[in-house]
């Protein structure tokens, strides 16, 4: 169960559940915070909690959390140039990893991919070996259906010029989160070039002047408080040092070669 469902899903899934419950079905599920935490200080959060008492009445919540991340435990080395891969400082040994993975890159070229009845077209590939940039796959309107696609067509994603992401860039950093998870779910390898260190790709401090007046025009639209503003992980960036956190950890996991030795997952 997600923290970021919105209110409306809310009234979906206890019109839902109380349909199973009174069936009778037992549900195991996992989440990434507690049942009262559940799309806490969103907007219009009380037409979705009446579903926190329902499913707090039905199920036994069981806390695992453990103090060791052991997805940045120590990786054991990849046998591919450079050992380490999806944090490379230079962006030449990008293209010697994709000569590597596709045995000379010959037949390079740019190939589309279908997408709910369109194409997009991005980097050049060899195979299943993408080799792209974070301005073509980053920074253009790409969808989850997109990044879904790529996932399913592509076992090797490599990025080129990878910046150091913020708050300021919050539609970007949304987006590489989504395709992370995505890349993640799919066991997706991920290369990518970037001039900072991996557990400062992603930097959430304070946004600056320009991005706070963009907040203060989006409260003014929805009429809120300073107070109420303040309490809304929206605007606090909440989500984001949650969803930062879950990227680098699973960031720290691809690099390591148990998990390239992962077979490749097309499918949904």
């Amino acid at each position: 169960l997600s923290s970021g469902i919105n209110a409306e899903y809310g009234v979906i899934l206890k019109r839902l559940f109380h349909t199973l419950f009174e069936e009778g079905v037992t549900m195991v599920a996992t989440g990434n915070r507690p049942p009262e935490d559940l799309y806490k200080n969103g907007l219009q959060r009380s037409n979705f909690l009446p579903f926190i008492p329902m499913l707090k009445a039905h199920c036994e919540v069981l806390d695992m959390e453990s103090i060791v991340d052991y997805r940045i435990s120590e990786p054991k080395p990849l046998d591919i140039p450079g050992g380490r891969a999806n944090y490379i400082q230079d962006p030449g040994q990008l293209d010697k990893i994709f000569h590597y993975l596709t045995g000379g890159a010959e037949g390079a070229v740019c190939r589309p991919v279908p997408v709910l009845g369109r194409e997009i077209r991005v980097g050049v590939s060899v195979g299943p070996i993408l080799s792209t940039t974070y301005r073509e796959l980053i920074e253009r309107s790409h969808g989850s259906s997109d990044f879904r696609a790529l996932a399913r067509t592509f076992s090797h994603v490599i990025i080129k010029d990878f910046p150091q992401l913020s708050i300021k860039e919050k539609t970007q950093l949304r987006r590489f989160i989504v395709m992370m998870d995505i890349f993640y779910d799919r066991n997706v390898k991920l290369i990518i070039s970037s001039d900072v260190p991996l557990h400062d790709i992603i930097c959430l401090q304070d946004a600056d002047q320009k991005a706070k007046d963009e907040l203060r025009m989006l409260m003014d639209d929805l009429k809120l408080t300073m107070e109420e503003a303040k309490s809304m992980s929206l605007f606090t960036g909440e989500d984001e040092v949650f969803s930062q956190k879950r990227a680098l950890s699973r960031l720290t996991e691809m690099q390591c070669a148990d998990y390239w030795d992962l077979p490749h997952n097309k499918h949904e």
